[in-house]
């Protein structure tokens, strides 16, 4: 009986970690408007997730990358991680992708967040966009970017 109870308390600690782990991950996508300010609505399933203190970076495709603390706070561990001296183009490069484009960002009570008008234009938004989970961040993309990126498509 007591084998019982231990595999049913390890299933529930498995069950609860997966839970946990499976709330830390962003999915789904939302479509979106920025307002004439260049403001964004974060949905609030990535708002609750996502927490006040928001980094935003450029993401690959291009879009713009959110990132909460938690992955921020990962991220850069790994960079610190490289020898600058061993290997000085990756660590340079690295820089410049991440730190020259990061900025901490806090949404207002509304929930909206500014983005920055250069971040605006490396990703190429105007007015329809895509706020969508990538896992360990959000992306937010130009809508028709986002679809034809999805279909393979050059856009």
């Amino acid at each position: 009986m007591s084998k019982t109870v231990s595999v049913d308390k390890d299933y529930a600690r498995g069950e609860r970690e997966r839970r946990m782990a499976m709330a830390e991950r962003f999915s789904y996508h939302y479509e979106h408007t920025l307002d004439p300010k260049g403001r964004i609505t974060i949905p609030s399933k990535f708002r609750d997730q996502l927490g006040n203190a928001i980094t935003m970076t450029r993401g690959a495709g291009p879009c713009i990358r959110l990132l909460p603390p938690g992955e921020w706070a990962r991220i850069s561990t790994k960079y610190d991680a490289v020898d600058e001296d061993e290997n000085p183009e990756l660590y340079d490069k690295m820089r410049k992708l991440m730190f020259t484009s990061m900025t901490d960002n806090l949404p207002d009570k509304q929930g909206r967040l500014l983005l920055h008008p250069s971040m605006r234009e490396y990703a190429g938004l105007d007015k329809e966009v895509i706020i969508a989970g990538a896992n360990r961040h959000v992306e937010i993309w130009d809508k028709d970017r986002y679809f034809a990126f999805l279909n393979g498509d050059d856009a």
